[in-house]
């Protein structure tokens, strides 16, 4: 009972209300939920994916860009600590997409001690470390 004497809390029809729309919305996000899934499974079958990479991306895509990146640097420094990079032969077929990357993150290296402007790709890969300037 609240001070005045009129019961506390929620009126019969408004709890109704409230936990129809609650179902409502637990309904549609299992609905969600399992076309997600289908999703998933359409896209691993069709382009032959690493399920776990993709749910890897899908997770990282949901974060904001610094965090993302944040988890990846530390996903490529824990692999290549734990030696999971050591059998390089493994990644021959990766080397053109690595080659790639090394290649954005030196084009927006800062030329003669100028800043850039641009994200500092590579001191993020390095661990925060300031990037060379190419002379």
């Amino acid at each position: 009972m609240s001070p005045a004497g009129v019961p506390a809390g929620i009126a019969a029809a408004d709890l109704k209300r409230v936990v129809k729309d609650i179902l409502r919305h637990k309904n549609n996000a299992s609905e969600n939920a399992g076309l997600a899934g289908q999703a998933v499974g359409n896209a691993v079958e069709q382009y032959a994916l690493d399920r776990k990479a993709l749910m890897l991306v899908v997770g990282l895509a949901k974060k904001e860009p610094a965090q993302a990146q944040g988890t990846i640097r530390a996903m490529m420094d824990y692999a290549d600590k734990y030696g999971l990079l050591d059998q390089l032969d493994a990644f021959d077929d990766l080397i053109p997409t690595l080659e790639r990357i090394v290649e954005r993150a030196k084009n927006v290296r800062p030329s003669h001690g100028a800043p850039s402007g641009k994200a500092d790709v590579l001191g993020s890969l390095l661990g925060g470390k300031q990037p060379e300037t190419v002379q």
